[in-house]
């Protein structure tokens, strides 16, 4: 069999399925639970809406709204139900959701506040203003968990967002840069690492309620970030109890018709109910990962990465009262990885090995109280992380790629407590109506450790030595930091038609010693009849959480630079650059206030948003958004030799700018089929020797000379297809992903490891990227309670070249040539669902 058409078989159990489905019998058609979720214009909660559901041939259900904006119906019929809400302060709403035989749906409303006491009717119609700013792109584990991309954490549904792409490393890159720019929070509580600063291993989509990627938002409760806020709000178990368990057997390895192993091996299993009625609710869910990932450009078996992990959240829900509800969650994933990121310029024994333990806790307490919700949480985190080598040899990089083992070994230990109090009051009438919020939190993080790194030799054209650099290693460092942030905001609808958000928030962060205010503003406003069409716009001022890890800088290990000449003799003593923490040199602001000392960084972004969105009927909505994000003071690295000790400097000089046009839409046959379309054209420059990638868990051996250019994840222009389409041939359902894109800038380099012109250039670029994935579905009931979940999934079927990597150092023979490249393969796969 060619390579190029290899089908993983990745279930050997096909003749016992068969005989299993062969035996099925009728049954009732009967669902799964319905949840509605009934929400403000600031995503708070709605507690004590009337919730109805009304169907043709069976009669009608009610329920009130919880303190967390819950109401859950069990044991509907199927078909098309119209749920209709209602809530003191706020105008009526209606929808539509089609239920099917054993399924759990969820379904979100959004109620705008009331502008006048006229009684309505309730029809189905688009909202005026569902946020004022800026529009969320929401993802719902029902879309995507089934995609050919079969994504198990929340990290793995990112790139379906515009703007979010895998690098060429897989790291996900938002906007242009890195995570350290952006912050995920799960049921409010930051979970990113307080060393790195980086999203880490995220919980289980099998545990999440929605994924809210809120790119720009003009919300002040939202902060400590310049780029993008990724909202995870997770799952309660049902009214009744459900389990599922998805991918339960190994993958073997198929090479030229020859078992050749294990490739990999990633059950996952929830389960969730009541462990008492209308009381007390459980959900867990597990994930195994045992992942073999084949590089192409690499030969086999010295081609892989090898990942062992545990990804494992569990959330307890407790009702105290209809007023009261306890929430408590426990998230524990350690994973190890051998070989990390091998390619062919890293093989494996010049790659890393990492290993982490992150043990997350919460509990949290909503409350309803003097005409409003408070919020109450209280989380502990730990991240325990290693870093390590191959071996104990030198590390050596050439024109052609390294050789020898990775330079840097590390182990650190970092924690965060964090207490956030939040208040959300009910809609108060005054020259329109207001939803006022305002909340606070005390964040106090840790990070311990130390670095032990190796010389790293850099070899020439004909295997001369040029330059060595050696490290003396530092003792053992500790630091903490403090923060207390305080956030104040409006929801003001001033009309029918028009709608203000507005607020500040307040930040302190004792390492970097000052004052930080962030003001922010947006507007909504649906000029014509009918409030099909609403146009959005918002400005404000946003900041970067800084790190421990750029406190730690100056224990990292002192280099000792020793440059050759063509007789391999040193051409002098070593030079030796020893680490220095700098001050923030770029523009002053108004807005903050603090004394200019070392360390007193104040990374911030300036971002325009622009929105203009029209539902053409109830199947075709539009949106097109333009931004535009200017940062200053952002913290980078550079070495200093105009003095008389040589320095590498963090500063805060750096600087960026992102602009990005985006056009979506999104066809919605019915509940469960739908068609996103986007396109989106960027333009991401900024300094490169950003903070992140001289620290953090796997630095880079070399300082290059600063430069402003485009930014290593630059995508000019990006077109993404996803959905659900049901097929009317035997039930199958229809999942594409199609992308195409620019390819990935790369920087030209010298033989001796510098820059040669100008790096990530437009002139030096990948080829476009074009991937058309498909997976076909097949739910097979066993009985309104167990199923069988068929599937088959075929990647890049046009079988295009998108090239993996390309040989960019001038004094290698092959450079300027592209290659590696997966072709055209398939896979078969089940899932058990009860």
């Amino acid at each position: 069999m060619p390579k190029s058409h290899t089908a993983t078989l990745r279930r050997a159990w096909w003749p016992a399925i068969a005989l299993a489905a062969g035996v099925l019998r009728a049954q009732s058609c009967v669902s799964g639970e319905l949840r509605a979720l009934v929400v403000d214009s600031q995503e708070s909660p709605i507690p004590g809406a009337a919730v109805r559901l009304e169907s043709e041939g069976a009669a009608a259900e009610a329920r009130s709204t919880e303190v967390t904006g819950v109401a859950d119906f069990q044991k509907l019929s199927c078909g098309l139900w119209k749920v209709k809400v209602e809530a003191e302060g706020f105008d009526a709403a209606a929808r539509t959701v089609e239920l099917t035989a054993g399924l759990s749906s969820e379904i979100r409303v959004i109620l705008n506040p009331k502008m006048h006491t006229d009684s309505v009717e309730v029809t189905e119609a688009a909202p005026a203003v569902e946020q004022s700013a800026s529009e969320n792109n929401q993802l719902h584990p029902a879309e995507v968990k089934t995609l050919p991309t079969n994504p198990g954490t929340v990290n793995d549904t990112l790139p379906l967002v515009p703007g979010i792409v895998r690098g060429q490393n897989g790291e996900l890159k938002i906007n242009g840069t890195g995570p350290e720019r952006s912050a995920m929070v799960v049921n409010q509580s930051d979970i990113t690492d307080p060393a790195t600063g980086n999203f880490g291993q995220s919980i289980p989509v099998d545990s999440i309620e929605t994924v809210n990627v809120l790119q720009m938002p003009f919300l002040a409760q939202y902060g400590r970030f310049t780029q993008t806020v990724v909202a995870v709000e997770t799952r309660r178990g049902g009214e009744s109890w459900h389990a599922e368990l998805k991918d339960p057997f190994p993958d073997f390895r198929v090479r030229s018709w020859r078992l050749r192993g294990l490739r990999n091996e990633t059950p996952r299993f929830t389960l969730g109910g009541p462990v008492a009625r209308n009381r007390l609710y459980f959900i867990s869910s597990a994930q195994y990962i045992l992942d073999k990932d084949p590089v192409r450009t690499l030969p086999f078996p010295f081609n892989e990465s090898k990942k062992e992990a545990v990804n494992s959240f569990t959330q307890l829900d407790w009702i105290l009262s209809a007023k009261q509800f306890v929430t408590a969650t426990f998230h524990f994933s350690p994973q190890h990885v051998n070989f990390v990121n091998p390619d062919f310029f890293h093989p494996q024994p010049a790659t890393p090995s990492y290993r982490q333990q992150n043990y997350n806790g919460t509990a949290s307490d909503h409350w309803g109280l003097w005409r409003g919700v408070v919020d109450s949480s209280v989380s502990m985190q730990r991240f325990d992380v290693g870093v390590g080598a191959q071996g104990g040899a030198p590390m050596q990089l050439t024109p052609e790629g390294a050789a020898g083992n990775f330079f840097g070994t590390q182990n650190r230990s970092a924690s965060r407590t964090e207490w956030l109090e939040g208040w959300s009051l009910a809609p108060i009438h005054a020259l329109g109506t207001h939803l006022f919020k305002m909340g606070s939190s005390v964040t106090g993080s840790s990070d311990e450790g130390s670095f032990q790194y190796r010389p790293v030799d850099i070899y020439g054209s004909g295997n001369a030595l040029l330059q060595r650099i050696a490290f003396f290693n530092l003792p053992a460092f500790s630091r903490s930091d403090a923060e207390v942030t305080a956030f104040a905001q409006d929801h003001w609808a001033a009309a029918p038609k028009l709608a203000f958000d507005y607020g500040a928030r307040v930040e302190h962060q004792r390492l970097a010693q000052n004052l930080r205010v962030a003001p922010r503003l947006g507007v909504a406003w649906s000029p014509w009849a009918g409030q099909a069409t609403v146009l959005r716009a918002g400005y404000g001022l946003f900041y970067d959480h800084l790190p421990l890890d750029i406190y730690t800088f100056n224990h990292y290990p002192v280099r000792l630079v020793t440059d050759y000449g063509p007789d391999g003799a040193p051409l002098g003593p070593p030079a030796v650059y020893l680490n220095t923490i700098g001050s923030a040199t770029g523009p002053h602001s108004f807005f903050i206030h603090g004394q200019q000392i070392a360390g007193a960084f104040s990374p911030r972004g300036a971002t325009m948003n622009l929105q203009a969105e029209h539902r053409f009927s109830r199947l075709l909505r539009v949106r097109g958004v333009y931004t535009d994000s200017q940062s200053v003071g952002l913290v980078v690295f550079e070495a200093d030799t105009l003095g008389s000790t040589n320095e590498i400097v963090l500063n805060g000089n750096g600087k960026s700018r992102y602009q990005q046009l985006e056009i979506t839409g999104r066809v919605s046959l019915s509940k469960d089929q739908q068609l996103i379309v986007s396109y989106t054209h960027s333009r991401a420059r900024g300094n490169l020797n950003t903070y992140d990638s001289f620290l953090g868990n796997f630095p880079t051996a070399l300082v290059r000379n600063d430069v402003y250019s485009n930014l290593p994840a630059d995508v000019p222009n990006r077109l993404l297809v996803w959905g659900q389409v049901n097929s009317p041939v035997w039930g199958i359902q229809a999942l594409p992903a199609v992308e195409f894109r620019s390819g990935f800038p790369y920087a030209a380099l010298d033989q001796g490891q510098g820059y040669a012109g100008i790096p990530y250039s437009d002139a030096t670029r990948f080829p476009s990227f074009f991937s058309a994935d498909a997976r076909l579905v097949k739910l097979v009931r066993v009985s309104a309670k167990y199923g069988l979940r068929f599937s088959v999934t075929g990647f890049n079927l046009t079988n295009h070249f998108n090239a993996l990597a390309v040989h960019a150092n001038e004094a290698d023979p092959q450079y300027g040539v592209f290659f590696g490249n997966y072709h055209r393969r398939y896979r078969l796969d089940f899932d058990v669902v009860f």
